[in-house]
Parts: structure tokens; C-alpha cells; sequence
């Protein structure tokens, strides 16, 4: 026996999509973290390798000359502004994910014992059984268990 999705009560079909809703945006943002941080990484290196190569080698220590070479070198100084940036970025990108994966596992919690059900088996418990597999098929949720 197949229950559809939309025969179950709205309230519960408002709270499934939302719940598959906060997957994908979960989903997303962990897909755009590494990239985010190889990117950020990269710029640092080649910071790095630029302020070395460009201010320490040609400065020879003199702490003036290599403040004076690095404010006036404009390619330098908008790379370091740039790395900066990403670096922030990345930051609050993940702490976003971070917001956004409690949000997803709360709301997963409250589906799961919304979804409560008797060890028997009945009309409830084969109602819950589609729609625990229809989201894990279609949407990799599981509200089998919360851990």
C-alpha cells in the first residue's frame, strides 16, 4: 500500500518540504566550503611567494624599505586585500553551514518524532515507512533515527 505524499495532512506536507528544502541549502553550502577555502589558501600562498620574492629579496632587512616596497607595489597590496576578503568570506560561509545543518537537524528531530509511531505494525506505521523512504530516495534524509 502506497500513501502519496499529498494525502498526507497539509501540515505535515508544509513540514517535509521544508525539511528537504533545508537539505538542498545544506547541500549547497557544504558543495561551495572547499572551493571556498582551496581558493582562499591559494591566494595566500601566492601572497606569500609575491611579498617575498618582491619586497623581502629586494629589501635586504631594512624594515622601512620593505614597509615602503609593500605600500607602493598596488598588484601586492590588492592580492593581500583579496585574500583578505576571501578569508572573511569563507568564514561566514561556514558559519552559515554551521546555522544552517542545526536548523536542518532540528527540524529532522521534530519531523522524526512528529512521526512516532508504535513498533506495530498498522496504517501509521506503513504511512510513516513511504514517506521515510520517499525522502530517502529522493532527497538523502533519513528520519528512521535522530543520530
Amino acid at each position: 500500500m502506497f500513501v502519496p505524499i499529498n494525502e498526507l495532512s497539509e501540515d505535515s506536507q508544509v513540514m517535509l518540504k521544508e525539511l528537504s528544502e533545508r537539505k538542498e541549502k545544506l547541500d549547497r553550502l557544504k558543495r561551495l566550503q572547499p572551493l571556498l577555502s582551496i581558493l582562499a589558501g591559494g591566494t595566500l600562498l601566492g601572497v606569500i611567494y609575491l611579498f617575498h620574492r618582491l619586497v623581502i629579496m629586494k629589501a635586504g632587512g631594512n624594515a622601512m624599505v620593505i614597509l615602503d616596497m609593500l605600500i607602493s607595489n598596488r598588484w601586492l597590496c590588492a592580492l593581500m586585500l583579496v585574500c583578505l576578503s576571501l578569508f572573511l568570506y569563507a568564514s561566514s560561509r561556514s558559519k552559515e553551514t554551521d546555522k544552517a545543518k542545526s536548523k536542518y537537524e532540528d527540524l529532522r528531530t521534530e519531523v522524526i518524532e512528529r512521526f512516532d509511531a508504535s513498533w506495530l505494525r498498522d496504517l501509521k506505521s506503513e504511512v510513516r515507512d513511504h514517506v521515510s523512504r520517499y525522502l530517502s530516495s529522493e532527497f538523502d534524509i533519513n528520519i528512521r533515527y535522530k543520530s
